[in-house]
Protein backbone atom coordinates (compact mmCIF):
# COMPACT_ATOMS: atom_id res chain seq x y z
CA UNK A 1 0.00 0.00 0.00
CA UNK A 2 2.75 2.43 0.98
CA UNK A 3 4.66 1.63 -2.22
CA UNK A 4 1.63 2.34 -4.42
CA UNK A 5 1.08 5.71 -2.71
CA UNK A 6 4.71 6.68 -3.35
CA UNK A 7 4.42 5.59 -7.00
CA UNK A 8 1.19 7.58 -7.34
CA UNK A 9 2.88 10.70 -5.90
CA UNK A 10 5.80 10.26 -8.31
CA UNK A 11 3.32 9.88 -11.18
CA UNK A 12 1.52 13.10 -10.20
CA UNK A 13 4.86 14.90 -9.87
CA UNK A 14 5.80 13.85 -13.42
CA UNK A 15 2.41 14.80 -14.88
CA UNK A 16 1.96 18.17 -13.18
CA UNK A 17 5.52 19.41 -12.55
CA UNK A 18 8.11 17.80 -14.84
CA UNK A 19 6.20 17.35 -18.11
CA UNK A 20 4.91 20.94 -18.23
CA UNK A 21 8.38 22.37 -17.50
CA UNK A 22 10.05 20.45 -20.31
CA UNK A 23 7.26 21.24 -22.77
CA UNK A 24 6.24 17.63 -23.34
CA UNK A 25 2.55 18.42 -23.91
CA UNK A 26 3.30 21.11 -26.49
CA UNK A 27 5.84 18.80 -28.14
CA UNK A 28 3.29 16.00 -28.43
CA UNK A 29 0.13 17.95 -29.19
CA UNK A 30 1.02 21.39 -30.57
CA UNK A 31 3.66 20.88 -33.24
CA UNK A 32 3.49 22.36 -36.69
CA UNK A 33 5.32 22.44 -39.99
CA UNK A 34 7.19 25.69 -40.21
CA UNK A 35 9.05 27.41 -43.01
CA UNK A 36 12.79 27.12 -42.89
CA UNK A 37 14.26 29.86 -40.75
CA UNK A 38 17.98 30.19 -40.25
CA UNK A 39 18.54 30.20 -36.47
CA UNK A 40 21.11 33.00 -36.84
CA UNK A 41 18.33 35.14 -38.37
CA UNK A 42 17.70 38.32 -36.33
CA UNK A 43 14.99 39.95 -38.45
CA UNK A 44 11.41 40.47 -37.28
CA UNK A 45 8.98 37.69 -38.24
CA UNK A 46 5.27 38.58 -38.38
CA UNK A 47 3.86 35.48 -40.11
CA UNK A 48 1.15 33.78 -38.02
CA UNK A 49 2.04 30.48 -39.71
CA UNK A 50 5.30 30.54 -37.74
CA UNK A 51 3.35 30.18 -34.47
CA UNK A 52 2.46 26.81 -32.98
CA UNK A 53 -0.90 25.53 -34.28
CA UNK A 54 -2.80 26.27 -31.03
CA UNK A 55 -1.21 29.71 -30.62
CA UNK A 56 -2.03 30.53 -34.25
CA UNK A 57 -5.64 29.41 -33.73
CA UNK A 58 -6.01 31.66 -30.68
CA UNK A 59 -4.26 34.56 -32.44
CA UNK A 60 -6.73 34.36 -35.34
CA UNK A 61 -9.67 34.22 -32.92
CA UNK A 62 -8.18 37.21 -31.05
CA UNK A 63 -7.81 39.22 -34.28
CA UNK A 64 -11.37 38.41 -35.34
CA UNK A 65 -12.83 39.49 -31.98
CA UNK A 66 -10.75 42.67 -32.02
CA UNK A 67 -12.11 43.46 -35.49
CA UNK A 68 -15.68 42.79 -34.29
CA UNK A 69 -15.06 45.30 -31.49
CA UNK A 70 -13.71 47.97 -33.83
CA UNK A 71 -10.07 47.56 -32.75
CA UNK A 72 -7.57 47.87 -35.58
CA UNK A 73 -4.75 45.50 -34.60
CA UNK A 74 -1.48 44.78 -36.39
CA UNK A 75 0.76 41.84 -35.54
CA UNK A 76 4.27 43.20 -35.07
CA UNK A 77 6.13 39.99 -34.24
CA UNK A 78 5.47 36.27 -33.87
CA UNK A 79 8.27 33.69 -33.77
CA UNK A 80 11.78 34.77 -32.76
CA UNK A 81 14.96 32.85 -33.29
CA UNK A 82 17.18 32.48 -30.27
CA UNK A 83 19.66 34.81 -32.00
CA UNK A 84 17.02 37.56 -32.21
CA UNK A 85 15.93 37.01 -28.61
CA UNK A 86 19.55 37.25 -27.45
CA UNK A 87 20.02 40.43 -29.49
CA UNK A 88 16.90 42.00 -27.93
CA UNK A 89 18.02 40.95 -24.46
CA UNK A 90 21.38 42.69 -24.92
CA UNK A 91 19.65 45.92 -25.99
CA UNK A 92 19.91 48.40 -23.16
CA UNK A 93 22.39 46.22 -21.35
CA UNK A 94 25.48 45.82 -23.53
CA UNK A 95 24.21 47.49 -26.72
CA UNK A 96 22.58 50.91 -27.21
CA UNK A 97 18.85 51.40 -26.74
CA UNK A 98 16.27 50.89 -24.07
CA UNK A 99 15.56 47.50 -22.51
CA UNK A 100 12.78 45.75 -24.42
CA UNK A 101 12.82 42.23 -22.95
CA UNK A 102 13.43 40.70 -19.57
CA UNK A 103 14.38 37.18 -20.61
CA UNK A 104 16.47 35.12 -22.99
CA UNK A 105 13.87 32.34 -22.76
CA UNK A 106 10.82 34.00 -24.28
CA UNK A 107 7.60 32.27 -25.35
CA UNK A 108 8.38 33.79 -28.77
CA UNK A 109 11.24 31.31 -29.31
CA UNK A 110 8.85 28.46 -28.50
CA UNK A 111 6.33 29.82 -31.05
CA UNK A 112 3.80 30.50 -28.28
CA UNK A 113 3.74 34.33 -28.32
CA UNK A 114 3.06 37.31 -30.54
CA UNK A 115 3.13 41.09 -30.19
CA UNK A 116 0.66 43.66 -31.48
CA UNK A 117 0.21 47.39 -31.92
CA UNK A 118 -2.60 49.70 -32.97
CA UNK A 119 -2.78 49.87 -36.75
CA UNK A 120 -3.43 52.92 -38.92
CA UNK A 121 -2.12 55.52 -36.48
CA UNK A 122 0.95 57.70 -36.01
CA UNK A 123 1.25 56.51 -32.39
CA UNK A 124 0.84 52.70 -32.45
CA UNK A 125 1.73 52.24 -28.75
CA UNK A 126 0.21 55.35 -27.20
CA UNK A 127 -3.45 54.40 -26.80
CA UNK A 128 -3.64 52.74 -23.37
CA UNK A 129 -7.39 52.12 -23.65
CA UNK A 130 -6.80 50.23 -26.92
CA UNK A 131 -4.33 47.90 -25.16
CA UNK A 132 -6.68 47.41 -22.21
CA UNK A 133 -9.55 46.41 -24.51
CA UNK A 134 -7.26 44.08 -26.48
CA UNK A 135 -6.04 42.49 -23.23
CA UNK A 136 -9.64 41.73 -22.21
CA UNK A 137 -10.23 40.05 -25.57
CA UNK A 138 -6.96 38.14 -25.25
CA UNK A 139 -8.04 36.76 -21.88
CA UNK A 140 -11.44 35.89 -23.29
CA UNK A 141 -9.96 33.72 -26.08
CA UNK A 142 -7.52 31.93 -23.76
CA UNK A 143 -4.30 33.91 -24.16
CA UNK A 144 -2.20 35.46 -21.40
CA UNK A 145 -1.85 39.19 -22.14
CA UNK A 146 1.36 40.89 -21.06
CA UNK A 147 -0.87 43.76 -20.00
CA UNK A 148 -1.56 41.80 -16.80
CA UNK A 149 1.96 40.55 -16.02
CA UNK A 150 3.02 40.94 -12.39
CA UNK A 151 6.06 43.13 -11.79
CA UNK A 152 6.10 44.70 -15.25
CA UNK A 153 3.61 45.40 -17.97
CA UNK A 154 4.22 44.27 -21.56
CA UNK A 155 1.10 45.69 -23.21
CA UNK A 156 1.77 44.47 -26.79
CA UNK A 157 2.56 40.87 -25.74
CA UNK A 158 0.20 37.85 -25.88
CA UNK A 159 1.16 34.27 -25.14
CA UNK A 160 -0.19 30.78 -24.80
CA UNK A 161 1.03 29.85 -21.36
CA UNK A 162 -1.05 26.81 -20.48
CA UNK A 163 0.84 23.58 -19.97
CA UNK A 164 -2.13 21.60 -21.25
CA UNK A 165 -3.90 22.09 -24.54
CA UNK A 166 -7.69 21.92 -24.88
Amino acid sequence: MKKSIILFIIFLFLIFIIFPRIGLYAFLFDRGNYGYIDESHTEIITDLDELSPKTRELALEFLEKCKENGLSVRITETYRTQARQDMLYEQGRTTPGSIVTWTKNSKHIKRHAFDICKDNTDDPYGDLEFFRKCAEIGKEVGLTPGYYFDGYQDMPHYELSRWWLP
